[in-house]
């Protein structure tokens, strides 16, 4: 019970508000159940928490093994569901999360937005799961502000195996396709995001302050280090090239500042997988630290209408394994004869 405390500390009070449930068969096979919830509130007795309103859920299809066909399918549909997070929350989510960092997350958020997340679940007799998550959106506010919308996800794990112990290498082995996702980050986010993360900073870096402004297609950051008297504005410029992230420096107004600041990137990037740094442009490879090898394809990573742009684009259709081939019983003589699917980087990607 004390490993648990930490967590009644966070929430120990569970409101529900107005449930509705409805039943319906969708098949001879398979139920259908749609419910809806005014509101649920998680919290303690002396302080807010989480507000959960408007929620919308169903089971669209609970299908299990029958003679015709042994699988157990299981599609579930969340409509809408809003989140909303009281201030007094970060603080005690950072004492339960021993994060310090936390504690400052209410400067990026305080409701996010669900709609129409749907799943699907198909698990074979082996025991291989089959799962399958799309989403129309998720919007991250703040004072009623978007500050970063995720759209249109599409995201597969195909055979995954329940059968391996260590799941890990059960993912691992599965197949994991990511497609069709569009994820916006506003201006005032990532601003505010360098107020989060200000206190991680090595202090050897000397950087005091950073304010991102987003142009156009470009990317300004005035940045204040203790290596010079004056802020240095520095343009920059992305682009996407082999699922990697590019980064070029454009332009450093200040022309005393440019050595200094490339050297910085480049004592930065030294030794670490994921960051490459040449001359002006940096590639940032995130894949090699995910332990999930994912197919996707990444159309684009630019500055596009005042937010931080990221799309992947759709993958080819997966070919479907042929079932194997059954050998047809030798023809008995006596019975009736039967008649018989930024373009190519600055520089060349490292």
């Amino acid at each position: 019970m004390k490993k648990l405390q930490p967590v009644l500390d966070l929430i120990n009070t569970l409101i529900v508000q107005q449930v509705d449930v409805d039943l319906a068969s969708t098949s001879e096979q398979s139920l259908g159940v749609k419910t809806s919830v005014s509101k649920v509130l998680l919290k303690t007795r002396q302080a807010e928490g989480l507000t959960v309103e408007d929620i919308q859920i169903s089971v669209e299809k609970l299908q299990l093994p029958h003679p015709e066909d042994f699988n157990l399918y299981l599609t579930v549909v969340l409509e809408r569901l809003d989140l909303l997070i009281n201030p007094a929350f970060w603080g005690r989510a950072a004492k339960t999360a021993r994060q310090a960092v936390v504690s400052k997350l209410g400067v990026l958020l305080d409701k996010i937005e669900l709609r129409n997340v749907r799943v699907e679940v198909e698990l074979s007799p082996a025991k291989l799961v089959d799962l399958r998550v799309t989403m129309e959106s998720c919007r991250v506010k703040l004072v009623g502000q978007l500050m970063n919308e995720v759209t249109n996800l599409n995201l597969e794990v195909l055979n995954f195996d329940l059968r391996e112990k260590d799941k890990k290498k059960a993912l691992g082995q599965a197949t994991v396709r990511l497609q069709d996702l569009r994820v916006r980050v506003m201006e005032i986010m990532l601003n505010r995001a360098f107020d989060v993360i200000r206190d991680r900073i090595p202090a050897k870096a000397k950087l005091t302050n950073i304010d991102i402004a987003l142009i156009d297609s470009t990317m300004r950051l005035t940045i204040k280090t203790g290596f010079l008297p004056m802020a240095i504005p520095v343009e920059l410029q992305m682009s996407t090239r082999d699922n990697l992230f590019g980064i070029y420096i454009v332009k450093i107004f200040i022309g005393l500042a440019r050595p200094l600041i490339l050297k910085a990137i480049q004592t930065f990037a030294a030794g670490k997988r994921e960051i490459t740094a040449a001359e002006s442009n940096i590639w940032i490879n995130p894949w090699v630290k995910i332990p999930v090898k994912i197919d996707c394809r990444v159309d684009r990573f630019c500055v596009d209408g005042g937010a931080l742009v990221i799309e992947f684009g759709q993958l080819p259709v997966q070919a479907v394994a042929a079932p194997p081939a059954i050998e047809a019983p030798a023809a008995d003589p006596h019975d009736e004869e039967v008649s018989e699917p930024v373009e190519a980087f600055l520089t060349d990607a490292p």
